[in-house]
């Protein structure tokens, strides 16, 4: 079906792992398509009505449970589709719900309404999908977490004395706070992020380990591995000067800072040839600026293990 296509994804498989208790805030009565779907659908907490593609990405980035989804328009459907957005480990992915006339269209399985479709997200299913970009050739989450609609907080709000105030343009690099984070007006947010193993050479002892990096904003981060919390290093890309591929060794590039230049071996040329393209938009987004008199000299040529 047409509507499955630009840039949704397909189900390979749809399935129920677990029974749950939780209820869906789904009530009793006859269901009916649009436009008593939108009355029915306002009664279940986790339905968010005039919620875009960028909104729902920028909500469910902002938590740290994989499997966490909500429920939306389809923007490019019918009045009666809806969209199940849900948080995956590294991004967030979209899936359409079609209404076909005779009941919904839920990856490769068919629910007679509303609520049995509502039901299948009470067992908790477990999705699949066939991602072609992705080398790993897809992932399955298990749907534990509805995001609610509305979020109750403390009664008790907390509220900040403005430590600085300047009026800067629109560059985000011009308005880091003392801590060095970027307020919240950063247009970046976290959708143009990477993560993945690399090896890494030593500043002090040459020696090649894997490492764990993650990007976000203009931080890049490096761990031990991927279940480790606290990183080993951080560089401030909005501080970075270059990045550049180094064939001195296999699937190298370098990462030059205004002291040192960080050596860092990648699994496949295709792989380096994504983190230097990522990592070189940050610079030229956060630090376009950057001067070449800066830069420190290589003191020696790095082997790869």
């Amino acid at each position: 079906m047409s509507r499955l296509g630009g840039g949704t994804n397909n189900f390979t498989f749809s399935v129920e792992t677990a029974s749950s208790s939780s209820s869906s805030g789904f009530g009793d009565g006859q269901l009916e398509p649009y436009p008593a779907l939108e009355l029915e659908l306002l009664r279940v907490r986790w339905y968010h009505p005039n919620l875009n593609r960028h909104a729902a990405e920028h909500i469910l980035l902002g938590t740290d449970k994989v499997g966490s989804y909500l429920m939306r328009t389809y923007s490019r459907g019918g009045p009666d589709d809806l969209t199940v957005s849900v948080k995956y480990p590294e991004d967030v992915k979209h899936f359409p719900v079609l209404w076909q006339g005779d009941g919904y269209l839920f990856g490769k399985h068919k629910f007679d309404n509303l609520r049995k479709l509502l039901e299948h997200f009470e067992n908790i299913p477990a999705i699949g999908t066939a991602d072609l970009a992705s080398t790993s050739g897809g992932y399955q989450v298990e749907l534990r977490y509805p995001y609610p609609r509305e979020v109750h907080t403390d009664d008790k709000e907390t509220y900040m004395q403005i430590e600085e105030h300047i009026e800067t343009g629109a560059r985000p690099v011009d308005i880091h706070s003392p801590t060095g984070q970027l307020r919240t007006s950063d247009p970046d947010f976290e959708i143009r992020k990477k993560s993945g193993y690399l090896t890494k050479r030593g500043d002090n002892v040459k020696n090649w380990k894997s490492r764990w990096f993650v990007i976000q904003k203009h931080w890049l981060r490096y761990y031990v591995s991927n279940e480790a919390t606290n990183p080993r290093g951080v560089v401030d890309l909005s501080k970075a000067l270059d990045c550049n591929e180094d064939d001195s060794f296999s699937n190298g590039f370098t990462i030059t800072v205004r002291k040192r230049i960080y050596y860092i071996q990648a699994a496949t040329p295709e792989d380096r040839k994504a983190w230097v393209e990522m990592i070189c938009w940050k610079l030229d987004y956060y630090n376009p600026c950057r001067s070449e008199v800066e830069k420190p000299k290589p003191l020696t040529s790095p082997k790869g293990r």
